[in-house]
């Protein structure tokens, strides 16, 4: 009887032990196919929405930028001219009153964000001198037909 019971639990043990090795194992494929778990798309989520905040909030102040104290310590907002891409403004400077001083490239950034590759660029084509002039002649559109 007791070599019964012995062996019963011997069984029992290498099958709570197989069943923990195919657990473990079964859980290890499964985490490699889906890595991500419910806490982490959350996180992903909230630093999505944070980082949309920031990008709005940054948008709406290059907007504004002419508005501040910082601007119109350098610059009469009526002289700036919003293009958005790929500097955010053209300043020029003294237009208004009828005396253009300078023309300035005016790129607004908040917080800790940097100049991307594209700004760069345009910073270094300025600092160079690689800035020209070019008037663009358009033909007059004809008109036809004429009214009576």
């Amino acid at each position: 009887m007791d070599n019964l019971l012995l062996a019963l639990a011997a069984c029992a043990v290498v099958i709570a032990v197989t069943v923990a090795v195919r657990a473990y194992y079964a859980l290890r494929s499964y985490k490699q196919r889906f890595r991500w778990t419910d806490d982490d798309l959350l996180d992903a989520r909230r630093d999505s929405v944070a980082r949309s905040h920031s990008t709005v909030s940054g948008k709406v102040q290059e907007h504004l930028a002419p508005l501040f104290p910082q601007f119109c310590a350098e610059f009469n907002p009526r002289d700036a001219r919003f293009l958005g891409s790929p500097v955010d403004f053209v300043v020029f400077d003294g237009l208004d009153s009828g005396e253009l001083d300078r023309v300035v490239f005016v790129e607004v950034k908040t917080g800790a964000s940097a100049l991307s590759k594209r700004e760069r660029q345009v910073r270094q084509a300025i600092e160079l001198g690689r800035v020209g002039w070019r008037e663009l002649r358009l033909p007059a559109p004809e008109l036809s037909g004429s009214r009576t």
